[in-house]
């Protein structure tokens, strides 16, 4: 069969549509059914920094923003991370005279960028697509979601790796952090 002009300006663009919307069918499947589950932490230790009085956090979901050092290679680096208080104790997170607390890296497994505190469920629904009853983390880069209630989850969007949770220690009432979870996602690839 000879092929004329007319096939082959039919051909090529439906080739090219076939392979783009098959690439973005393997790519959605990709994203959505192959995220990383949380595993029990593997910590490193670091040195100790503190997060806030136990009192500074008297209610569910109150946060606090803090940097905790860490070394990659022969650089001192300072991790953006957050620290909240739950209302149910999640996998690596500290408990103390019953109120659970868990910190988490700020640095979204996906690109690096910088994943802030998302109080209100409605802006949550609408920025991220990412519709839940409690606060969670929200990287505004690619608009990936991040679920405290499971350990800092990877729920929404392309980020695939939980982020990396900090150790958490109580010593008179204050919280200190006092290493991280390995790897140290995207700062450490593993």
């Amino acid at each position: 069969m000879k092929l004329g002009r007319r096939d082959i300006i039919w051909i090529i663009p439906s080739a090219i549509a076939a392979g783009f919307f098959g690439w973005l069918g393997y790519r959605t499947v990709y994203i959505q059914f192959f995220k990383t589950g949380v595993a029990e932490p593997v910590w490193k230790d670091g040195p100790r920094v503190r997060v806030a009085g136990a009192g500074e956090l008297e209610q569910p979901w109150a946060f606090r923003y803090f940097e905790y050092p860490v070394r990659v290679g022969t650089a001192e680096r300072k991790l953006q991370a957050v620290a909240f208080r739950l209302p149910q104790p999640v996998s690596g997170s500290l408990e103390l005279g019953g109120a659970h607390f868990l910190a988490l890296s700020r640095v979204c497994t996906h690109q690096g960028c910088t994943v802030n505190y998302v109080d209100n469920p409605e802006l949550g629904a609408i920025a991220y697509n990412y519709r839940t009853e409690h606060p969670f983390l929200g990287c505004p880069c690619h608009f990936g979601a991040f679920e405290p209630l499971q350990a800092g989850r990877a729920v929404y969007g392309p980020p695939r790796f939980p982020l990396p949770r900090l150790r958490l220690e109580a010593q008179n009432g204050t919280i200190y952090a006092t290493g991280h979870e390995t790897p140290l996602r995207p700062i450490e690839q593993g």
